[in-house]
């Protein structure tokens, strides 16, 4: 696939995939292989890591990384497995104001950028092997107020990386919002199935009968594929008809990214709410999101733009519950006899996009047109 027209509302035809996809442990282990240590992965906000000697443990993906601030302001990251005998190196995320690291088990020491600085009984070592010792550095950027790993070195830079999503999210000047607010729970259902639910408006009617279907015109999202992500606007009743004619659609619907693998925007001009899905295993994944807030607009005082923002995060939670009402339920239905493919329409085509995008890193005969 490629960048798809414009012009058209829904670009792909109808597929379908496997549903054992989603439950057979070897494809859970080729995606972690194939999909997640070979993607940029948003890991954290900046501020998590915002002043000199800050650092965070990150754990997903059966992975330890320590990202940390140097002195300099930049940004390091780095395996936290000591390279003497495999031990976890740092155990919690704080502020390091030594700059150095020491192994709880054999006290081996490491600075900030995670090289070696003091290895005990040094010379009963094979010398060679000790020196430029550190451990293995993760790639890391910054962009959008957030801070982005990668396992793969062969990828481009992050902004190659996300290409088109990365010129949409330019629009917004994500560097001046503020993460406001947080939240994270484990959910009963594979990755894929989370990713599924949050990237198609066709289940709005239905499932936010009493939250989004006065509001957003779901029949009305135009969708986009710029592989490996993809993105679509949807009009919303009381921002897009009061639009003068011919406005950027950032400025007068929602629009909504998926970066690939795993992370999606929903963005309002002046404030959006994003979350990241991390697979725990075949039938968990942990879902983690954030609302962030822009500067005030203009004529709206601060105590209101805090009111109407605290109103905007409490109704993308009620949302997120109608959602995860149903996503947990899937596990119940996993490994049901009676399900074999996964059917996706026109207007999924999102998500028709997004597993033949898997299919091809994974080469198991995910989506196929239909």
């Amino acid at each position: 696939m490629a960048t798809t027209d414009e012009t058209e509302q829904y670009p792909l035809p109808p597929s379908s995939v496997d549903s054992r996809l989603y439950t057979d442990p070897g494809q859970f282990e080729r995606e972690l292989h194939e999909v997640f240590f070979k993607s940029w992965l948003r890991a954290c906000p900046s501020e998590d890591v915002r002043n000199p000697r800050d650092y965070l443990i990150w754990e997903q993906l059966q992975q330890s990384v320590v990202i940390a601030r140097q002195d300099d302001g930049s940004l390091t990251a780095w395996h936290n497995v000591c390279q003497h005998r495999g031990a976890r190196l740092v155990e919690e995320s704080g502020k390091c104001s030594s700059a150095r690291f020491v192994c709880p088990w054999h006290g081996f020491i490491y600075d900030l950028g995670g090289n070696l600085r003091f290895a005990p009984l040094k010379q009963e070592f094979d010398e060679s092997r000790l020196k430029n010792m550190r451990t293995p550095p993760v790639r890391v950027e910054e962009y959008g107020g957030f801070v982005w790993i990668c396992f793969d070195e062969s990828l481009p830079d992050l902004r190659s990386y996300l290409a088109d999503i990365a010129t949409e999210l330019d629009w917004f000047n994500l560097e001046g919002f503020d993460v406001r607010y947080r939240f994270d729970a484990v959910l009963d259902a594979n990755w894929k199935v989370v990713v599924d639910a949050f990237n198609e408006t066709w289940h709005v009617p239905f499932t936010h009968q009493e939250t989004l279907s006065e509001v957003v015109q779901w029949g009305k999202a135009h969708l986009r594929i710029c592989d490996p992500h993809s993105w679509m606007s949807i009009p919303v009743r009381g921002l897009t008809d009061r639009a003068p004619a011919g406005a950027d659609h950032r400025a007068s619907e929602i629009t909504h990214y998926l970066a690939f693998p795993n992370t999606i925007y929903s963005n309002f001009p002046t404030h959006l709410q994003t979350w990241t899905m991390w697979p725990d295993g075949p039938g968990k994944t942990r879902f983690v999101a954030y609302g962030m807030v822009g500067p005030c607009p203009a004529g709206l005082s601060e105590e209101k733009w805090a009111q109407q923002n605290d109103r905007d995060w409490n109704n993308f939670r009620a949302v997120a519950s109608e959602d995860t009402r149903i996503i947990n339920s899937w596990g119940q239905v996993a490994h049901s006899l009676g399900q074999r493919d996964y059917l996706f329409n026109r207007a999924e085509g999102r998500l028709t996009a997004f597993h033949a995008e898997i299919d091809r890193r994974t080469r198991s005969g995910g989506a196929t047109a239909s």
